[in-house]
């Protein structure tokens, strides 16, 4: 009877690592785009939490303002990947490739999101805009560095 249970046990303990080794091969841990999308993955790597991430961003002549922040009113933690998805639609566009530039900033406290992106000055730290060509279908990496005494800078990886 003690074998027979050691045996289940021992089946149940494979059938559960092949479930996790098939699951984790179905269902990537890094998103993917669909061909009509980019992905930008925003890594922080910050010295402190922030409030929110704000960008303005231009693509092909068509400019836009966006931002990610936590619903809860919680800090974005200051080593998070934070995946932004936008597809041809969205971005009305029907080239490909497309040139994109963002200017990102940070705000450093939460403040409530407003459609506007407009924030007070002494909390606003603006980056350095970025630009590249960039083509649906890819994933893009942005590491944000810095802090809120000696500002922030974006680079695109």
């Amino acid at each position: 009877m003690k074998r027979k249970a050691i045996g289940i046990i021992a089946v149940i303990v494979v059938v559960l690592g092949l479930s996790l080794v098939v699951y984790n091969q179905i269902i990537p841990n890094e998103y993917v785009p669909a061909d009509d999308e980019i992905a930008l993955h925003i890594q922080l790597d910050t010295e402190e939490d922030v409030g929110l991430l704000v960008y303005d961003y231009c693509a092909d002549g068509h400019e836009y303002s966006g931002g990610i922040s936590n619903a809860d009113g919680s800090l974005i933690k200051h080593d998070s990947d934070n995946i932004v998805v936008w597809n041809r639609e969205e971005l009305n566009l029907s080239s490909d490739p497309f040139e994109l530039t963002m200017q990102l900033r940070i705000i450093t406290e939460y403040v409530a999101p407003n459609y506007e992106n407009v924030y007070p000055d002494d909390i606003t730290k603006y980056m350095e805009p970025i630009s590249w060509e960039a083509h649906f279908g890819e994933s893009y990496f942005i590491a944000i560095t810095g802090d809120k005494t000696n500002g922030y800078k974006a680079i695109l990886k």
